[in-house]
């Protein structure tokens, strides 16, 4: 979230591009390459998750999301360090990827083994998103304090990335205290912990492997372009910083408001409809709104209008939310960290991870035609739909 929400301030004191496109473009690169290990990361934690347990798997994650964010405080400058900058911000950024292999997914799965009742599983994804939406609240509040009392832009954005520690030493004790999922338990007792859960998954669910890396597309996708529309609404529209701080602190607290209540809504929608319905119903909503977005932004030159389109993105990114349940309902408990984490880490590291610089590289390079980042997400949206659809009821494990 600080990385997303300070990505203009970061690129420029670590990059060394003069121009601001090719700054973002470099930061945008380096988050790539980040994303690339998520899938080494996703197979040694989903096999720590599937052997040892979830609970394991996910402290140690947290931890190496955490502590590594909060040394971004301590990272001199490009202009006093040079490249020496650039490549220690990507050394954190390879080591919360490799964790980020494991969160991601694997907390999915640890939430939905420990929920009793699996017929709302919509909802409950709801109140998670409740929960992180929480967390934004407090990183928003903290940001503006920041940006009352310090000199912001010169060294106060390096403040609120002292607090990633103690968020994460908070939710690594909660883990902890919640114990180990009754799933793992009954495959412990059965002994039924295979011995390499990635050769298992491999040899054995090789179609649930597949489709559970094209159907987590759009998720990834969606966030990948909401950070671009972010990123690129500061430089589509020339107005002072104090404008585009306070319309950002207006739209994240609106925004945390509504993405609960709608994941919630929704979450509870895709329980009675079901949730591949509902997911495609929003990918060919998003289908429909992507270029348009960009096309409006572009002619009107609206901050306002611009982040308005990204609090739409985010809140129609709940609606296909629910089709990460259906991931984990293709896998069996002994591989399902496995699978979830490794399926959706690959999914973001060819598609979310690369899709801000995507977009940037191709607004650069046809800058004449100002919706063609918008055909991209379309294209990548269209092969997730064509996953889903093939989705059978045989192709679901509900052994929980």
């Amino acid at each position: 979230m600080l990385f997303i929400d300070l990505v203009n301030i970061i690129s420029r004191e670590f990059c060394s591009a003069k121009d601001v496109y090719y700054n973002i473009l470099q930061l945008f690169g380096i988050a790539g390459l980040g994303a690339m290990v998520r899938p080494l990361g996703a197979s040694v934690f989903g096999h720590i998750g599937d052997r040892y347990g979830r609970k394991m798997a996910l402290t140690i994650a947290i931890l190496l999301i955490s502590i590594p964010s909060s040394l971004v405080a301590f990272i001199p400058g490009y202009s006093r360090v040079g490249i020496t900058s650039t490549i220690l911000l990507f050394a954190i950024h390879v080591t919360q990827g490799i964790a980020l292999g494991a969160e991601q997914g694997g907390s999915s799965v640890y939430l939905i083994e420990h929920l009793s009742n699996k017929k709302k599983l919509g909802m409950f994804f709801g109140i998670i998103s409740f929960g992180r939406s929480i967390g934004v609240l407090l990183f928003v509040m903290i940001v503006i304090i920041c940006k009352k009392i310090t000199d912001f832009n010169a060294w106060g954005w390096r403040m609120p990335f002292t607090f990633s520690a103690i968020w994460g030493l908070m939710s690594a004790y909660s883990i902890y205290t919640l114990g180990e999922t009754p799933a793992y338990e009954k495959n412990r007792e059965q002994r039924n912990l295979p011995n390499l859960p990635i050769i298992e998954l491999v040899k054995r669910y090789k179609r649930a492997l597949i489709l559970a890396v094209l159907i987590s597309v759009p998720v990834n996708v969606a966030v990948g372009f909401t950070i671009f529309l972010r990123t690129i609404a500061k430089e589509i529209v020339q107005v002072e910083m104090y404008v585009t701080t306070y319309v950002n602190e207006i739209v994240l607290i609106i925004t945390s408001i509504l993405i609960p209540i709608s994941s919630i809504a929704l979450g509870m929608l895709a329980d009675r409809v079901g949730k591949e319905r509902i997911a495609i119903l929003f990918i060919i909503i998003t289908i429909i709104l992507c270029c348009p977005m960009l096309s409006i932004a572009y002619y009107y030159k609206s901050y306002l209008i611009i982040m308005l389109s990204v609090m739409a993105l985010s809140i129609i990114e709940r609606g296909i939310n629910p089709i990460g349940i259906v991931a984990s309902e293709l896998f069996p408990p002994n591989v399902r960290f496995s699978g979830v984490s490794l399926s959706r880490n690959i999914s973001f590291a060819l598609h979310g991870g690369f899709t801000p610089m995507i977009c940037t590289w191709l607004t650069i390079t046809f800058p004449q035609i100002n919706f063609v980042a918008g055909l991209y997400i379309i294209f990548c949206l269209l092969i997730s739909l064509i996953a889903i659809l093939q989705i059978k009821s045989q192709d679901k494990n509900f052994d929980w």
